[in-house]
């Protein structure tokens, strides 16, 4: 049966410390420094929040395409979505040990074919919607891989600073402990930047499906993202073992 309405259980708790992994510090030079990789709790949201406005919306080629940081609509209806990820209860964040700023980030769930309608007022955000509606009629993973559930994400965000260091890689590896925690077998997202595409096969992931941002373009008005330095959209997933 499909797994309608999925929410994760109350075990483990949160948070869990789901990866350490070690990565250069911004001190300079070549001493490593301890990361680590566990659950947003609800205490450190609107930090997220504030992480997500300051090294996602303005660096991710899809908003960043739009200009969505200077759209007031989209600027606001994106935090509204951010924060109903939140209440998934499934964001992971990355600290560096003995500190509590947020390095990375990435707002997970687990979905299931059972799709609830969204009304959405930004135009900007229909249309990114869209496109990833557009990759899953393209790529059906459940087909695929034969589930009825698997991880995905909406946004992966390193802070500018920490950028270079593998953190990306890192938190993508995270996934595997806390897909096997949670009984899921399969994670699978839509890469949008070539540094997360590269991120992702360091980590594992195999490529499913991929189109450029050009023929995207040709689908019409709407799939037009041309400008965008990365070449194109992949979707790749990584089987759970």
């Amino acid at each position: 049966m499909p797994a309608e309405n999925w929410i994760r259980p109350e075990q483990p708790a949160i948070p869990t410390v789901w990866h350490r992994f070690q990565a250069k510090d911004l001190s300079g030079g070549d001493q490593l420094v301890t990361y680590r990789v566990e659950d947003l709790t609800e205490d450190r949201y609107e930090d997220a929040i504030q992480h997500y406005l300051n090294h996602f919306i303005k660096d991710e080629p899809l908003c960043r395409q739009r200009k969505m940081a200077q759209d007031t609509v989209s600027y606001g209806e994106i935090q509204g979505f951010w924060r109903w990820c939140f209440s998934r209860r499934m964001t992971i964040v990355c600290y560096r040990e003995g500190s509590n700023e947020i390095v990375g980030a990435n707002l997970l769930d687990v979905v299931t074919p059972v799709k609830s309608p969204t009304e959405l007022k930004s135009q900007h955000i229909r249309d990114i919607v869209g496109l990833m509606d557009y990759v899953g009629e393209q790529c059906n993973v459940f087909e695929k891989y034969g589930v009825d559930r698997y991880m995905t994400a909406y946004g992966l965000a390193i802070d500018s600073r920490y950028r270079g260091r593998g953190i990306a890689t890192e938190m993508l590896k995270a996934r595997v402990p806390m897909c096997k925690a949670l009984g899921i077998s399969l994670t699978s997202t839509n890469f949008t930047a070539i540094g997360s595409q590269l991120a992702a096969a360091k980590a594992g992931f195999q490529l499913d499906y991929e189109k450029t941002y050009d023929d995207f373009a040709k689908l019409g008005p709407s799939y037009d993202f041309r400008g965008i330095e990365s070449k194109s959209l992949q979707l790749m997933s990584l089987k759970i073992v």
